[in-house]
C-alpha cells in the first residue's frame, strides 16, 4: 500500500476523520487511539506555542544585544579618537617644547613666537612682557607694556584665577583683544566676531606669584578654545615658555654684571701695578744696592710685568668675545714658544717625572727644524702655554705629553696626554668657566684657546677617551 505523506498541520482535521469514521464502525479501540492522537496533537500545538515565544524572546535580546554592540562599538570609537586626538596633542606640545628649549637669547623670541603659530596652527600668539624687566633685552618686534598695566588686563580676562588660571572662550567675551594681540587682530573691520582664543599669564620660575607679562592664542574656530575644555597642557607650555625667557633674562644679567667687575677690576688692577713696576726702576738708580737685592728688584719688576701681560690678556679675550679684536699677523715660528712654555713648566715636570716630546710632520725633531704659522706670537704663547698645562696637569705621575705639529690641509698643533677628560665636561670642554677636578682652575685656559684659534681664523677640536687619552688639536689656516 502506498503511503502518503503527512503534514502535521494537516493532524487536526485528519483527527475529526478517523473520529467519524469510529462513530460509524464504534470500535473502541479507534476511539482510544483518536483520544490519544488529539493529546499528542495538542501537547504538539502547546509546544509549538511554546517555541514562537521563545523565539520572539531571542529575536528581542538578540536585537537587544545588536543595540548594546552598536552602542560599545561607538563608545569604542569615540574613545580611540579621543586617544588618537590626545596623543596627537601630547605630540604637538613635545614639539613645541623642544621649540622653546632652542632659544638661547631674547633675539630668538620672534623666531619662537612664529614656531609656535605654525605649529598649532593658530591666527595669532600674542606675546606681552613687561616693560622695566625686559625692555632692554627685546627684539623690536616684541611688545612690551608696564607690569601694571599688564596686570589689570589679565584680571579683567581672569578675574577669578584661583578657580581657573587662565582664559577660554569666545572672542566677543575675551577683553581688549587689541591689547593682548596687537593691533593686527582687528584687520579692516574692527574686533573679530568669529573665533576663540586662550589668554594666560607668565610666571617667574623662581616667584611663581610674581608675574613676568601674558600670552594669548587666537583661532578662527570658536569651539577650538571653548570654556568647557581643560587647559592643563597648554598651561603648562606657556609655563614653560615664561620659565625659558626668565633664564635667558637671568643670563644677559649675570653675563653683564660680570663684564662690568671684570673691567673694573681690570682697571682698579692697573693703577697699583704702575706703582709696582715704577718703584724698582727708581732703587736702581740707588749705587748702594747689593747683588742679591737688584735681583729681588728684578724678580719684583718681572712678576709686576707677568701680572700687566695678563690684564691685558684679559681684556684681549673680552675684545676677541665681542669679536671687536684686531689681529696683527705675522710670521710665528710655533717650535721657539714650545722652547719657551717646556722651560717655564720644567719644574712641573720634573716633579711629576713627565716628558715632553715633539714631533714635526711625522718624525722627532731635529735641528733647524721651523713649523710657521700666521699670527700674533704672545696669542700663540698664551694658547699653546695653556693647552700643554692643562696636559701636564691632566697626565698620570711618568707619562708623557705629545705635541705634534703637521700639515693636513691646514697647520695643526696637536697636544695629547694619557688622560681623559671627565665626562660631565666633556661636551662643554671650551666653554667659559668650565673646570673640573682643579682647586684653583677658573675653566678660562681651554675657553681663551678657543677664542684665540677663531681670532687667528682657525679652529680648535679635542678627542677623548678612557683608552687612548685627551688630544687637542689647534688648526691654523694656510
Amino acid at each position: 500500500m502506498a503511503s502518503t505523506h503527512l503534514d502535521i498541520s494537516d493532524l487536526p482535521a485528519k483527527l475529526a476523520e478517523l473520529e467519524t469514521f469510529a462513530l460509524e464502525r464504534n470500535d473502541y479501540r479507534v476511539k482510544r487511539l483518536v483520544g490519544e492522537l488529539k493529546r499528542a496533537a495538542k501537547m504538539h500545538a502547546t509546544s509549538q506555542a511554546l517555541l514562537r515565544e521563545e523565539g520572539m524572546g531571542l529575536r528581542k535580546e538578540v536585537d537587544r544585544l545588536k543595540k548594546q554592540a552598536v552602542t560599545l562599538q561607538s563608545q569604542v570609537e569615540t574613545a580611540f579618537e579621543s586617544y588618537h586626538s590626545s596623543l596627537i596633542t601630547f605630540e604637538k606640545f613635545r614639539s613645541g617644547i623642544r621649540i622653546v628649549e632652542q632659544m638661547r637669547t631674547h633675539e630668538d623670541l620672534p623666531g619662537i613666537v612664529e614656531g609656535i603659530k605654525k605649529l598649532f596652527n593658530l591666527r595669532a600668539v600674542g606675546l606681552l612682557l613687561d616693560e622695566a624687566e625686559y625692555a632692554p633685552f627685546l627684539p623690536d618686534t616684541i611688545r612690551r607694556a608696564p607690569l601694571s598695566t599688564i596686570r589689570r588686563a589679565v584680571a579683567a580676562a581672569i578675574p577669578d584665577p584661583v578657580r581657573r588660571a587662565s582664559f577660554m572662550g569666545p572672542v566677543t567675551e575675551a577683553p581688549d583683544l587689541e591689547f593682548f594681540f596687537g593691533p593686527s587682530i582687528l584687520g579692516g573691520g574692527g574686533a573679530p566676531r568669529l573665533g576663540s582664543c586662550f589668554i594666560y599669564p607668565l610666571k617667574d620660575k623662581f616667584g611663581p606669584q610674581n608675574m613676568v607679562g601674558v600670552i594669548g592664542f587666537f583661532d578662527g574656530n570658536p569651539k577650538r578654545y571653548a570654556r568647557e575644555k581643560r587647559a592643563d597642557f597648554l598651561e603648562h607650555f606657556c609655563d614653560i615658555l615664561g620659565y625659558a625667557v626668565v633664564d635667558v633674562t637671568d643670563r644677559k644679567k649675570a653675563d653683564a654684571l660680570r663684564e662690568d667687575v671684570e673691567r673694573m677690576t681690570r682697571h682698579d688692577l692697573k693703577s697699583p701695578l704702575t706703582a709696582i713696576l715704577t718703584l724698582p726702576q727708581l732703587f736702581r738708580r740707588e749705587s748702594n744696592l747689593t747683588p742679591r737685592q737688584t735681583e729681588m728688584l728684578n724678580l719684583v719688576q718681572s712678576a709686576g710685568y707677568r701680572m700687566l701681560h695678563m690684564i691685558n690678556q684679559s681684556l684681549d679675550l673680552y675684545r676677541m668675545e665681542r669679536g671687536a679684536y684686531e689681529l696683527t699677523p705675522q710670521p710665528v715660528d710655533i717650535l721657539p714658544i714650545l722652547d719657551n712654555i717646556a722651560a717655564e713648566l720644567r719644574g712641573m715636570l720634573e716633579s711629576r717625572e713627565l716628558s715632553m716630546d715633539i714631533t714635526v710632520r711625522g718624525r722627532p725633531r731635529q735641528e733647524g727644524d721651523a713649523f710657521v704659522v700666521q699670527g700674533e706670537e704672545m696669542l700663540c704663547y698664551t694658547m699653546l702655554s695653556n693647552l700643554v698645562r692643562n696636559a701636564l696637569e691632566a697626565s698620570p705621575p711618568g707619562g708623557r705629553i705629545a705635541v705634534s705639529l703637521a700639515e693636513n690641509g691646514s697647520l695643526d698643533v696637536a697636544v695629547h696626554n694619557a688622560g681623559a677628560v671627565p665626562p660631565e665636561i666633556r661636551s662643554r670642554f671650551f666653554q667659559k668657566y668650565v673646570t673640573a677636578g682643579k682647586k684653583d682652575g677658573t675653566g678660562l685656559g681651554t675657553y681663551g684657546a678657543r677664542l684665540i684659534a677663531q681670532t687667528h681664523g682657525g679652529r680648535i677640536r679635542m678627542e677623548t677617551s678612557e683608552s687612548h687619552g685627551t688630544t687637542v688639536v689647534v688648526q691654523f689656516p694656510r
